[in-house]
């Protein structure tokens, strides 16, 4: 409300090398899933004091919570399964593994009745069902043209090879998938769990980013109409209108410095990428500067007590 100027901040003592962050303004707490100390950590909104952790064996990262804020999805990279945890009980309860890959990022659908998991080597989608804790289905594969050596620099490439971050519409239709290799990003029905199509950014080269992909950033805009995507080493966000097939280029925004995340406010009046540019959804133009970071959540306060949350 007031040209996104910073207010302060506040330590989080013996934490750090954040994965993930979510906020539940229902209970008042924010939870990060940190490196250091390989811990999920309840962080209180009203003291900012740690209210409690849990220890996640297996490098804890991006996770996800439920709308009301009674679960955690929370992926362990050497894990191979994400642990379930619930917050009243301040403990896990349950695993949910994959077949394959370093479980990475999480999202949940907006009625809290499914969980999308995804990881580093592993070309597929999984959705569980939160009620069960159980994957009921399989979406993808989502694969890189193999002709093409991954889709760029060269067919001796061999990195990471699988879903980077992605995003689900509101209606759990449609997913839109950053791939290792691409320079864009892939659409899968959620209901037939196949891919549909391919949308890649055109007129700019495919170069690593700091992530060692080329597009490690993709959200579609709260009214459903757009698909915003990052070009890593760019640096530049893309904007596609995906109310039209197939979906077309319409901006293409150069930001200050590399980006690797986009996230946006609950209004949908701005994008947040993580190169820390604040960039006005109408106009395309970037209107003010917070610190570079890919772990951004929006919470709402009114009179000192949380009141809605938006996610990363």
């Amino acid at each position: 409300n007031n040209e996104h100027r910073l207010l302060r901040k506040f330590e989080v003592p013996n934490t750090g090398s954040y994965k993930g962050i979510t906020a539940d303004p229902k209970r008042g707490k924010l939870y990060l899933s940190s490196y250091v100390g390989d811990q999920l950590v309840c962080v209180d909104l009203k003291t900012e004091k740690i209210d409690w952790s849990i220890p996640i064996n297996g490098y804890p990262d991006s996770h996800a919570q439920t709308p009301d804020g009674k679960f955690v999805y929370l992926p362990k990279r050497h894990g191979r399964g994400w642990d379930v945890i619930d917050v009243d009980q301040k403990k896990i309860v349950d695993y949910v593994p994959i077949p394959y890959g370093n479980p990475h990022n999480t999202w949940c659908s907006k009625d809290g009745k499914w969980m999308y998991l995804a990881g580093l080597g592993n070309e597929n989608l999984y959705i569980a069902e939160v009620r069960t804790h159980k994957i009921i289905k399989t979406v993808g594969p989502f694969e890189p043209n193999p002709e093409k050596g991954w889709g760029w620099i060269d067919k001796t490439y061999d990195g990471p090879k699988g879903i980077r971050p992605f995003a689900v519409t509101n209606d759990d239709r449609y997913c839109f998938i950053n791939l290792d290799g691409v320079l864009g990003y892939d659409i899968g029905d959620l209901n037939t769990g196949k891919k549909i199509a391919r949308v890649e950014i055109a007129g700019y080269p495919k170069v690593r980013g700091s992530h060692l992909t080329t597009s490690h950033g993709v959200n579609i805009t709260p009214d459903q109409k757009e698909i915003w995507v990052s070009n890593d080493a760019g640096p530049y966000v893309h904007v596609f209108d995906c109310t039209v097939s197939p979906h077309k280029q319409v901006a293409d925004i150069k930001l200050s410095r590399r980006n690797g995340w986009i996230s946006f406010s609950i209004d949908g009046k701005y994008a947040y990428p993580s190169s820390g540019d604040v960039i006005d959804t109408q106009t395309k133009r970037i209107v003010a500067q917070l610190i570079e970071s890919e772990k951004l959540v929006e919470v709402q306060f009114e009179q000192g007590k949380a009141i809605r949350a938006g996610t990363r």
